[in-house]
């Protein structure tokens, strides 16, 4: 069985603070709004769980990470802040591959 929908983002030190950055505050945000926030809040444990190298990540925690990056970084752009620390990770997310299975 080969699994399309599972990516791995190979994460450092930094890009795995900035990531639980970006979804804490959407978690906040959805908490404030009145929305479900349950998926956020798995994922933030997941990450934190996990420690930097190699985070896996399903179809749906994928869009989710990508987009709380990009909210975080849209926010810091409004600020006029520096958005380094969120572009890094943004690139590293988006270069996830799925594993390599050679045998089926």
């Amino acid at each position: 069985m080969i699994r399309n929908d599972i990516r791995i983002m190979k994460m450092d030190r930094n890009n795995r603070s900035i990531l639980m950055r970006a979804l804490y505050a959407d978690f906040c945000a959805n908490r404030e709004a009145g929305r479900p926030n349950e998926h956020y809040a798995a994922l933030i444990i997941k990450v934190h769980n996990t420690p930097p190298g190699k985070l896996p990540l399903n179809g749906a925690e994928f869009r989710l990470a990508r987009n709380s990056l990009n909210n975080l970084r849209n926010e810091r752009i409004a600020a006029g802040g520096y958005t380094d620390a969120a572009d890094a990770a943004l690139i590293k997310l988006v270069k996830a591959k799925p594993p390599f299975w050679p045998f089926w």
